[in-house]
């Protein structure tokens, strides 16, 4: 898998026939995320843009379902463990083939034939929105975090117990005075927010990719009927083992505060997501790679490792890449 800033190089020297034929003669098959997709579509340049996503189109072999829809299989298939009465007995499998064609197939033809007018719809813009919160999110984070002296070196001791920051409802179920690892109250604020707008979405016309997805196996209605019963969910039945997307993306999320918060990093946590996709990752950024070092090292089931691919010294990037892969 490639990141968003080794594809940009592949477009500028309009080589991706090249690297495709590097990477076969190499026995590797590449894979492509929407969310690289997702990152490209925000280059300002239109020119530029369409040069990176022939470059794309032209040298994957494998489209990948969307982070949503494989972050919300793993939530599925816990639901189903340990709440089977959460369950839809009817599910909405027709939306969810519509949903996935539209990810693996239609998305990628948009963007080949229309980025300019791909780039100024919902998901594009939802992107763009999304990035900019999470960037002054991050921050705000990072300094409380610093301050509490947390050591982000070692993810399985990072634990929270309820504060005075937590609300009443946030704290429902949780055993007082108790640690629980972060990943656990992170992923149960995320999806009760993500189920909560995607209830009123209707009328609010707010984001409800999550509830989209996952809702359309399991009732969220009768999942969220009880806040204890969600939080205990999350705080104490899931296992991390089951959930390992979801558990990458906090991780990335959360490394990322022990170095410079820059506006690449919310699709750079979007990334982290499909590292079991992979053997490797490849990217120009050495932050990223110390990132994903980190992660790969603690994460509960194995993953891509990162590779960092440094363009310097070699006859452009097809030969830089061709360095990188020799090594692995």
């Amino acid at each position: 898998m490639l990141d968003n800033n080794i594809w940009s190089y592949l477009g500028d020297e309009r080589a991706g026939k090249q690297f495709k034929t590097l990477a076969r003669s190499l026995g590797h098959q590449v894979v492509t995320a929407p969310s690289v997709l997702l990152e490209v579509l925000q280059h300002p340049r239109s020119d530029i843009r369409a040069a990176i996503i022939e470059a794309i189109m032209t040298a994957t072999d494998e489209r990948l379902r969307s982070e949503a829809d494989q972050e919300g299989a793993e939530v599925i298939s816990e639901v189903r463990r340990l709440h089977p009465e959460w369950m839809r007995a009817m599910p909405d499998t027709g939306r969810e083939a519509t949903w996935r064609t539209y990810w693996t197939k239609r998305f990628w033809r948009e963007a080949m034939e229309h980025h300019d007018r791909l780039r100024e719809t919902e998901p594009a813009q939802r992107t763009a929105r999304t990035a900019r919160f999470l960037v002054e999110n991050q921050k705000e984070q990072r300094e409380r975090w610093r301050k509490a002296g947390f050591d982000l070196s070692d993810l399985s001791r990072i634990k929270l117990s309820p504060s005075e920051d937590t609300t009443a409802e946030q704290q429902t179920g949780w055993a007082p005075g108790e640690w629980i690892a972060a990943w656990r109250p992170y992923c149960q604020e995320v999806y009760w927010s993500a189920f909560v707008r995607g209830r009123r979405s209707l009328f609010t016309h707010e984001e409800a990719t999550y509830a989209d997805w996952i809702g359309a196996r399991v009732d969220l209605g009768a999942m969220c009927a009880s806040r204890e019963a969600f939080n205990r969910f999350w705080l104490y039945e899931v296992e991390r083992a089951s959930l390992p997307r979801n558990w990458l993306r906090w991780a990335a999320d959360t490394v990322q505060m022990d170095m410079k918060v820059t506006g690449g990093n919310p699709l750079d946590v979007q990334h982290a997501s499909y590292l079991p996709d992979c053997d490797g990752f490849l990217t120009a950024d050495k932050n990223f790679v110390r990132v994903l070092d980190r992660i790969a090292e603690q994460a509960p089931v194995p993953v891509g490792r990162a590779h960092r691919v440094e363009p310097a010294g070699h006859n452009g990037i097809v030969e830089a890449i061709e360095a990188t892969l020799r090594t692995l």
